[in-house]
C-alpha cells in the first residue's frame, strides 16, 4: 500500500525482493497506524516523500534469510525496532540509538533515504533490528510494541520513587499507553485531560484516577485542587498543541518536571524565569532505546495489556478506508491496524 500523494494510498504490485547478506525478509502479519503515518497521509513532506510505503509498528514471520544471518531462522515470529541507527556515532556508542546523528527510520524518508515500511505483504530489514516475539503475544499485540516502547520511555523519563501525582495532557493512543505504564510504575495518582469524553472514559478504564474535560473545566485548577494546591510532581504533554506547554508549567509544582513527548511542530513562547525561578525541569522524551523488550515482558507477564486499545482492523486492500476512518470528524478509534497475509 503506497502513499502516492495527499490523502491518497494505492495498493500496487511490486517485485518480490531478496534479502541482502545481513537482512531478513519478513512476511508481515499486522501493522498499526501511527499518528505520524496519519500526518504523512494528510500532508506528505520531505520526511515522508511519496511514493512511500508507510508503517513502523508491526510484527510478522521471517520467511527468508540473507547469507550472513545466523541468529534467526525461517518461520520465527518477530517484531522490529524501526530506528535504523548507524552504530558508529557518539550517541550510538552511548546506547542512545534514538538520538543517532545518522539514523534512518522504517516507513519514512528520514535521513534523505526512502525506507519502505510494513504496510506491505513482505519487507526487508537488517538483522540487528529484529526482535523475537514472545509466544505469549499475538501478532496484533506485537504490532503494539513500538508505540508501547515510546510510552514506557516517556513514563520513565523523570520518574522518581517518591512520585505521587502525574498529569497526562492528551489521551490519544500515546497518552493512554503512558497512563498504563505510569500505573505499572506504581504512580499513586494519575490525572488526565482531553477534549473527547470517550477518550477520558477510556483513560479511566486504563487506570487514570481523575479525568478532566478541558471544554468543561480548567485543568490547572483541577490539578491544583487534587494536589492540595501544590501541583503535580510531573506533567507529561502528549498533545501536540502549543498552549499545552504554558498550562503544564502552571500545573506542575516548584521543582517538578514537565516532559514533552508529543511531536509539536509549532513555535511557542514561555518565560524562562518559570524554569529558573521555580526550578522546573523541562525535558523531551523521544522514541526509546531498549524499551521494546521491556514492554514485551510486561505484556507477556500479564502486568500490562494493549489489546483493549486496538479498536479496528482492516485488510491491506482496504487501507485507504482505515486511514479515512481515523481522520473522520468525531471518530472514537484508538489504534487501528492493517492485518496482512
Amino acid at each position: 500500500m503506497v502513499l502516492v500523494g495527499e490523502e491518497k494510498l494505492e495498493v500496487q504490485d511490486w517485485d518480490m525482493l531478496q534479502p541482502k547478506d545481513n537482512e531478513v525478509r519478513i512476511k508481515i502479519k499486522a501493522c498499526s497506524i501511527c499518528g505520524s503515518d496519519l500526518g504523512a497521509y494528510r500532508h506528505p513532506t520531505e520526511r515522508f516523500q511519496p511514493p512511500l510505503v508507510l508503517g513502523h509498528e508491526f510484527s510478522g514471520v521471517i520467511d527468508a534469510l540473507g547469507s550472513k544471518v545466523t541468529q534467526f531462522k525461517v518461520g520465527q515470529r518477530v517484531t522490529c525496532c524501526p530506528i535504523l541507527y548507524c552504530e558508529e556515532c557518539y550517541y550510538c556508542k552511548r546506547g542512545d540509538i534514538n538520538l543517532c546523528s545518522h539514523r534512518r527510520s522504517v516507513g519514512t524518508a528520514i535521513g534523505g533515504t526512502q525506507t519502505h515500511g510494513a504496510m506491505e505483504e513482505y519487507m526487508l530489514i537488517r538483522q540487528e533490528n529484529v526482535i523475537p516475539l514472545r509466544d505469549e503475544l499475538s501478532f496484533e499485540e506485537g504490532a503494539m510494541l513500538e508505540p508501547s516502547a515510546v510510552c514506557l520511555a516517556a513514563a520513565k523519563r523523570g520518574h522518581t520513587a517518591d512520585e505521587e501525582n502525574v498529569h497526562v495532557m492528551g489521551v490519544g493512543p500515546i497518552g493512554l499507553l503512558i497512563v498504563k505504564f505510569l500505573k505499572s510504575l506504581g504512580v499513586k495518582n494519575v490525572m488526565v485531560s482531553d477534549i473527547l469524553p470517550a477518550r477520558l472514559e477510556k483513560a479511566k478504564a486504563c487506570g487514570a484516577n481523575l479525568a478532566f474535560n478541558v471544554k468543561e473545566c480548567d485543568p490547572v485548577v483541577e490539578v491544583k485542587k487534587a494536589t492540595g494546591g501544590v501541583g503535580a510532581d510531573r506533567v507529561i504533554i502528549a498533545a501536540g498543541v502549543g498552549p499545552a506547554i504554558k498550562q503544564a508549567f502552571d500545573m506542575v509544582h516548584n521543582g517538578g518536571t514537565v516532559s514533552l513527548v508529543a511531536l509539536m511542530h509549532e513555535k511557542v513562547e514561555f518565560d524562562p524565569m518559570e524554569l529558573v525561578g521555580r526550578g522546573i525541569n523541562f525535558t523531551g522524551s523521544y522514541m526509546f532505546t531498549g524499551e521494546m523488550k521491556e514492554a514485551m515482558d510486561l505484556i507477556a507477564s500479564g502486568k500490562m495489556s494493549v489489546k483493549d486499545l486496538i479498536t479496528s482492523s482492516f485488510p491491506l486492500e482496504r487501507g485507504q478506508e482505515a486511514f479515512k476512518a481515523l481522520i473522520a470528524p468525531g471518530n472514537n478509534e484508538i489504534k487501528v491496524q492493517i492485518v496482512i497475509n
